[in-house]
């Protein structure tokens, strides 16, 4: 449920009063601190609601219990009484208990809205130590990058106060994975540029943006690898449909068993039920350890199913008309039916999986062949989905990773999108107004810097601590923001579509016997059979060398 009164975000109103907000006339930041009251307000009113349900349930039990005891002391008409009363109240306890389940989970939902907009003014703020604390450990956890990468260590791509945490709120892995692929690898200038107008589009959407993220926060935690063990199974042989005889054998063998156990139960029979039995644990045994295995990996995505359902099921009602948005919602709306629907089927399905352990479940497990019914049922999942379920979590990263460009341009509607040149002899860098985005406004000093043509350098001077590193940065940040289709720090950025190389905060290797002033030299090395390699090809590069060889 959302407070949000239209999808363009003309306005809000508060549910506890006729104040109407103009979302268009206020600032983004402020946009966040009235939200954020907003969704607070609704998280206590759900909260004092869900208390009051809890009294009230604790209440009617004990009331019940109360009436009942009188119904087993008394006799006659007062007994029947109390008997009436207490399944009365055991009928409105159920109801109750359904009700506030409803509740709970509005105050979760509303919590996360409120701490999603409290992110979004940490981030206008550059506060990281906030951001950092609101943020659950799963969006915080680093993914792996080549300690070699050419610049991502330098230009602080991943960590605490990095690129990535511009982003607003990516809150499940593939989303997470998508933009950490764009801030390290450049796109072309026509990717960057499909990617700059989807972020346009994404920019106001300011209510689907922050639903999107609920829904990925709202879910239980996934385990990191359970996407890649999913999608391996999801690609995989549906072996259990591969062998006719087996699911025939599958489908006779309980049947004769039940058969056989009831003859000679009730009839006197010989005790048949032993063959069909000693058949049943033969196919057990061929069969338990490969269904063990397929168990275990659409398990253990239970959890990210949770968002993705609701995340998927919302993304197709999006209206998507920029290429890159409009790209991926064809593969979200695949062959006539909603990604999520299909998802949805896989999810309960799960729950089964989930749910094995139960006593009603494990008791007639082994008699049934319930487990072997159960991966015939994933396995035609399976083979009608294993083509296009990978495209499905594809293209919810790219459009998560999407909504965050859309909300730093949201965040920042100061900064521009950078304007791409052709690559050539008199290409070069102009920035005028550029600074280093991770900064907060107040302590932000902006500078007018033009980089090129190719084969000339930009020779930065000054006294200590006067911005010389901090401006390298600046130049390097940008370049990164436009590489991913991002706006940039800057009045306006013109550059070719080039690769960027850094040589800043090197270190020693004690391990590996490699002194700083080896590791400068190393670098430097790096760097310049790169631009031989490189001349020609893809771009120029761009350097950014900060102190070179000050480890002598």
């Amino acid at each position: 449920m959302s407070i949000f009164s239209s999808r363009s975000q003309a306005s809000i109103r508060s549910p506890d009063s006729s104040a109407v907000f103009d979302l268009n006339e206020i600032t983004p930041r402020a946009r966040y601190v009235e939200l954020e009251a907003l969704h607070a307000s609704a998280h206590e009113a759900a909260r004092a609601r869900s208390l009051r349900l809890s009294t009230i349930r604790a209440t009617t039990f004990l009331t019940a219990v109360a009436a009942l005891i009188l119904w087993d002391i008394l006799n006659g008409g007062l007994a029947t009484a109390a008997l009436a009363l207490g399944l009365l109240l055991a009928v409105a306890f159920v109801a109750q208990v359904v009700i506030h389940r409803r509740v709970r989970r509005q105050e979760r939902w509303q919590g996360t809205l409120r701490d999603l907009c409290a992110e979004g003014i940490a981030r206008i703020d550059r506060a990281w130590e906030d951001l950092e604390e609101l943020l659950p450990e799963r969006e915080t956890l680093p993914h792996p990058i080549d300690p070699e990468h050419p610049y991502a260590h330098d230009l602080a791509v991943q960590g605490r106060a990095s690129l990535r945490r511009l982003f607003g709120p990516i809150t499940t892995e593939p989303g997470r994975r998508t933009l950490l692929s764009w801030l390290l690898e450049p796109a072309s200038t026509s990717v960057a540029e499909q990617r700059a107008e989807a972020a346009r589009e994404l920019r106001d959407m300011l209510e689907d943006r922050l639903i999107l993220s609920a829904h990925g926060r709202h879910a239980p935690a996934a385990d990191p690898q359970a996407l890649d063990r999913f999608l391996a199974w999801a690609e995989a042989e549906a072996w259990t449909l591969e062998t006719l005889w087996l699911r025939a054998v599958a489908l006779v063998l309980p049947i004769a068993l039940i058969a056989a156990i009831v003859s000679d139960a009730f009839f006197g029979a010989p005790p048949l039920w032993i063959l069909p039995g000693l058949a049943q644990l033969w196919v057990l045994r061929r069969v338990s350890l490969r269904l063990a295995s397929d168990f275990k990996d659409v398990e253990a995505m239970g959890p990210a199913l949770t968002a993705y359902v609701p995340q998927l099921q919302q993304l197709a009602t999006w209206p998507m008309s920029a290429p890159a948005l409009h790209t991926q919602g064809e593969k979200i709306r695949t062959l006539g039916e909603a990604a999520h629907n299909k998802l949805a089927r896989l999810a309960k399905l799960v729950d089964i999986v989930d749910s094995r352990g139960n006593l009603v479940y494990a008791s007639l497990a082994p008699m049934l062949l319930l487990d072997f019914h159960l991966g015939v049922r994933l396995d035609r999942w399976r083979r009608s989905n294993s083509a296009i379920a990978r495209g499905w979590i594809e293209a919810l990263g790219e459009v998560e990773a999407l909504s965050g460009l859309g909300s730093l341009a949201h965040d920042h509607p100061d900064w521009s999108f950078p304007t791409w040149r052709e690559s050539g002899s008199t290409a070069c860098i102009n920035a005028p107004g550029v600074g280093h985005p991770l900064l907060a406004d107040d302590c932000c000093v902006r500078n007018d810097v033009e980089v090129g043509p190719p084969g000339s350098f930009l020779l930065v001077t000054g006294s200590n601590m006067s911005g010389k590193s901090t401006l390298l940065r600046s130049i390097g940040a940008n370049c990164v923001l436009a590489g991913v289709g991002a706006p940039v720090c800057a009045a306006k950025l013109e550059l070719p579509r080039l690769r960027i190389f850094t040589s800043m905060s090197i270190e020693d290797s004690l391990s590996q016997g490699v002194s700083l002033f080896m590791a400068q030299l190393l670098r430097v090395r790096s760097i310049v059979e790169t631009a031989q390699a490189q001349r020609g090809e893809q771009g120029p590069v761009l350097y950014l060398l900060d102190e070179m060889l000050h480890g002598t």
